[in-house]
Order: structure tokens, then sequence, then C-alpha cells
């Protein structure tokens, strides 16, 4: 199966453009989910479609998608798309560049639920303290479920090697306005250097995305040959 990386940009005509104050609106939840039905009037055709694609959010406004497709030529709400195939040559000892912004989870067993990993670290942490030790907590246990990734994915990667530039949560809307039945996402933002260890392992996860919420822009891994 061939797959296609793309970059979309909101089409210029006056009737789209009125769509750009959902990008602007102050609540970052209620933005990412109003890209998230923006991508999918991209690539679906049928109303039970599954979602086959991943995609990211850039900040000049554009998005990057990873799809098994390209991108509907004849959606009204984006540009025509600059896509090109992605296929890239990778071998065992292959150092790259990444960026992977990611909702991390891991599952509780004693609890019998999934959870965001750096919350479920937070919560051991007085309260008075949790500002503190926010980022310090989001580099370990980001970087620990990276780790737990990369074990399956064949590649990995030195400590020193990545870092987590934010961590935040996010709350998608809820038709029934309440802010605390708001489904929450922690998204992690990663940056670093990798080594493939499994070349047919990565890049079938790769497609595939890391972690949870890849329908809204999680778990797509931009990747470039590290100099």
């Amino acid at each position: 199966m061939s797959w296609y990386l793309s970059r979309l940009r909101l089409s210029r005509s006056p009737a789209v453009r009125v769509l750009e104050e959902a990008l602007r609106h102050p609540d970052a939840g209620y933005r990412r989910s109003s890209q998230h039905h923006m991508l999918w009037s991209a690539f679906a055709t049928d109303p039970n479609q599954k979602r086959d694609y991943l995609w990211r959010a850039e900040s000049d406004g554009s998005f990057l998608t990873l799809s098994s497709h390209p991108p509907r030529g004849d959606n009204e709400l984006f540009e025509t798309s600059q896509h090109k195939v992605f296929a890239p040559a990778l071998k065992a000892g292959d150092r790259l560049e990444f960026k992977l912004q990611a909702n991390a989870t891991k599952m509780r067993r004693d609890i019998g639920k999934r959870v965001d990993v750096v919350m479920d670290a937070l919560h051991a942490v007085p309260q008075e303290n949790r500002a503190e030790e926010r980022m310090c907590l989001a580099q370990e246990e980001g970087t620990a479920w990276l780790a737990r990734q990369g074990e399956k994915a064949g590649f990995i990667f030195s400590p020193d090697d990545v870092r987590v530039d934010d961590y935040r949560v996010e709350l998608l809307p809820r038709f029934n306005g309440r802010r605390a039945d708001r489904p929450k996402l922690g998204i992690l933002d990663f940056e670093g250097r990798l080594e493939v260890t499994d070349p047919e392992a990565f890049l079938a996860q790769l497609v595939k995305g890391f972690g949870r919420a890849k329908a809204f822009g999680c778990g797509l891994i931009l990747i470039r040959r590290a100099s």
C-alpha cells in the first residue's frame, strides 16, 4: 500500500474564511475539535468510512497529513493539496531527527482503565507542588512512555537525545456544555533523535501513529535524517 504525506491549507474563498473564527477560538479543545471535523471532510467519501489518516496542525496554520490515499481533490474547504509518496528507505542503525505530538497513556490494571501517564504521576504529588513538578514529570514519564513504544516499534534513543517541549491538558467539547463532563486530552510535544533498530517495525507503526487521540491530531511522527 502506498502512503502519502500532504500539506493542506484552508481555501481562501470567502465562504471558507468564515471558518477561521473556529480556529482562533480561545478554547484549545474547541479548536482541536474543529480541526478534527475539517480534516475529516478532506478524506471521507462515505459517512461510515473509518479514519485512514494521521494529521497534525502546524504553527503556520497548515496541516500535515499521512494517509493511504491523497486528500480529496473536490473538497471545498482546502486548497489543492501538496502531497508526495511517503516511502523512506530505512535500515538498522539509521539516525533520525523527529517531532511528535502524542497523547501518551498506559493501562492501570488496578482500576481497570487507561490513564494519561503524566496526569497519573501528578496525582501522587501534593496539589501545591504540582505546577513546579509538572514539566519534570512530563519529561520523565514522557520519555519512559516513548521508550516503551520503541521496544515494540523498532527504535531506541538516549534520554539526553529527547526532550519534552510542552505538556498541556485540553478539554474537548461536549454538547451538554458541562465542563466537568468534557473529555480530557493530555498532550506531549516531543522533539529529539532516535536510532532505528527494526525498519520494518518502525515504518509499520509510523503509519498507524503513536499513542491515542489520533483522530484529534496526535500520533503523527515527523522524521528526517539526522545531520
